[in-house]
């Protein structure tokens, strides 16, 4: 269902924004400035990264198994929660810790790449929920033929 919405790549791209493929471990290894702060920040980052992970690859196994719209779009919401979490943590300690405003901006527009698919996936859930189920429709009574 998620495929013929959007296409595999978009999936794709939704599933490994946190999929841990990056080179760093974190957006914000790069970023801290000094070394116990900086790791005290990332130990507090880490499991919110984490979290965000493990919600897009619950995303890219319902794709890949065609999960219904209805699971995508709860599965999609549970990742956009993540990424808001991430977000105001990022925001919230950008002087503390020493994280460029870049990072919170690429941050926001993952974010909102994620929000335009959550639109479009739970839209289609509900299209599917208002439709009824598949199968013929009409009055389908027995009664002899030729009558």
């Amino acid at each position: 269902m998620l495929r013929r919405i959007f296409g595999w790549s978009t999936i794709a791209l939704l599933a490994l924004a946190f999929s841990g493929s990056n080179s760093s471990a974190s957006p914000l290894e790069d970023s801290f400035a000094a070394p116990t702060q900086r790791d005290a920040c990332l130990d507090e980052f880490a499991p919110l990264r984490q979290e965000a992970e493990a919600r897009g690859s619950l995303i890219k196994a319902a794709s890949e198994r065609r999960a219904p719209a209805r699971e995508a779009c709860e599965l999609i919401g549970n990742f956009v929660q993540s990424e808001i979490k991430m977000i105001r943590y990022v925001e919230a300690n950008a002087e503390r810790c020493g994280i460029p405003p870049d990072t919170a901006n690429r941050l926001r527009a993952g974010h909102e790449k994620s929000e335009t698919m959550l639109t479009k996936v739970c839209m289609a859930a509900q299209q599917a929920r208002s439709s009824g189920p598949a199968g013929p429709k009409g009055d389908f009574e027995q009664t002899p033929l030729g009558r």
